[in-house]
């Protein structure tokens, strides 16, 4: 017996496809918008006159298929979807002609409303932690109220670069103005670390950023949003057993292509798969390991499985498993606690040492529960696979897909 691919996981394509003012909706599509507004901006720039022709729409598809936005009412630039938390998807975009900075869109899917503020301010880069994601920051996960915060610096005593969190609180009419003193790690700041923190996001009251390769840093969201001056920051180490990597980045693989971290759950959880930063002469002697973050801050090993256990007789019941391809591009199921997907495709050496993925070819979803599997052949190139976003279809998800598609 076979398990159909999951209905609670989906892939959403960061690029948001765009059209201008009057260009007619495509396939009677609905507009997802019942509310636009914009907070932040210089009083001579007509807010509503950009906002007027706006619509979203949206193609949904549960993995492996693809979820699309689309927006129309906006320049033919690139649009992109910046983050997707809980109920809110953040996008960014640019109006040259009248604005000289990026301006973020914030769509709310449970009242389908639309705001537009502006992008974080810039600062220089050395004195604080790199990153080029926004934190959607919450007291709880289902609180309505957040804040967006941001790591940047300011001038402090001296002429001396101080770092900061820029943080935009929901309830706040002016964003950008607040700028937290924030202690980070001090072994993770620009200036003395490759640490980059491309996997961002908030889990009970924490906000995290996460380089796969190095670990992290968290802090608490409360102290994002209360009135207190300053942020304790406190680093977060890689589990014990997963390999870092501190040498030049250009040598190796994405790391998305073997690494995956996010909340899963009530739990946050970490995924890798060996043969990427080391060599595995057999496709079935590669490892998927998953860990869980404990209440302490340390990681425990939730489980395991080489590739090739798949293929065992009782093991595990699926479909066809093609030989010859390696495991990559972990993605977890956030509603699932003990299932695992991930693609399967060729891949190349181009080093003694590190692997390379080529052409991820099949979609397989592993049930650790009921010892199940199915593999479903798909086609997406390895550089648009690693970008993906993986989202919630549960009914308070990431995109509340029960009230978006009541408008189709």
């Amino acid at each position: 017996m076979t398990i159909p691919p999951s209905p609670s996981l989906f892939l959403l394509d960061p690029l948001v496809r765009t059209s201008r003012p009057g260009e007619e909706t495509a396939d009677n599509k609905k507009n997802l918008l019942s509310a636009k507004e914009a907070f932040g901006f210089p009083t001579d720039l007509d807010c509503d006159e950009l906002m007027r022709g706006m619509a979203l729409e949206a193609d949904l598809a549960g993995a492996p298929d693809l979820c699309r936005l689309t927006l129309r009412g906006v320049p033919p630039l690139s649009t992109c979807i910046h983050a997707v938390d809980k109920n809110l998807i953040l996008m960014i975009t640019s109006f040259p002609e009248v604005y000289h900075r990026d301006i973020y869109l914030i769509y709310n899917t449970i009242d389908r409303s639309l705001h537009m503020i502006p992008s974080r301010p810039s600062s220089p880069t050395r004195a604080t932690v790199l990153t080029a994601r926004l934190l959607v920051a919450r007291r709880q996960d289902d609180d309505m109220c957040y804040a967006l915060a941001f790591p940047g610096s300011v001038r402090g005593v001296g002429s001396r670069q101080e770092p900061v969190l820029f943080v935009s609180p929901s309830s706040s009419d002016s964003q950008w103005e607040i700028a937290k003193r924030a202690e980070f790690p001090d072994h993770l700041l620009a200036e003395k670390s490759d640490f980059v923190a491309k996997e961002v996001f908030s889990h009970r009251g924490r906000g995290y950023w996460m380089d796969l390769l190095l670990g992290g840093m968290y802090c608490d969201c409360v102290d994002l949003l209360s009135g207190q001056r300053s942020v304790d920051v406190r680093s977060l180490g890689l589990p014990v057993g997963c390999k870092s990597y501190l040498s030049c980045r250009d040598y190796i693989p994405e790391v998305r292509a073997f690494r995956a971290v996010g909340c899963v759950g009530d739990s946050i959880k970490f995924v890798s798969i060996t043969g990427f930063l080391e060599r595995v002469n057999l496709v079935d002697d590669r490892m998927l390991t998953v860990w869980r973050l404990k209440k302490d801050m340390s990681w425990d090993l939730d489980y395991e499985f080489k590739l090739g256990s798949l293929r065992e007789e009782g093991a595990f019941k699926g479909n066809h498993l093609p030989t010859s391809m390696a495991p990559m591009y972990p993605f977890l199921s956030m509603q699932e606690d003990h299932v695992i997907n991930f693609a399967l495709g060729e891949y190349i050496y181009q080093d003694p040492e590190f692997c390379f993925p080529s052409t991820p070819s099949f979609w397989v979803r592993v049930d650790m529960s009921s010892k199940t599997f199915n593999c479903t052949p798909f086609s997406l190139t390895d550089a648009s696979i690693g970008c993906l976003l993986a989202i919630s279809g549960n009914a308070e998800g990431k995109l509340a897909w029960a009230s978006s598609q009541a408008n189709f």
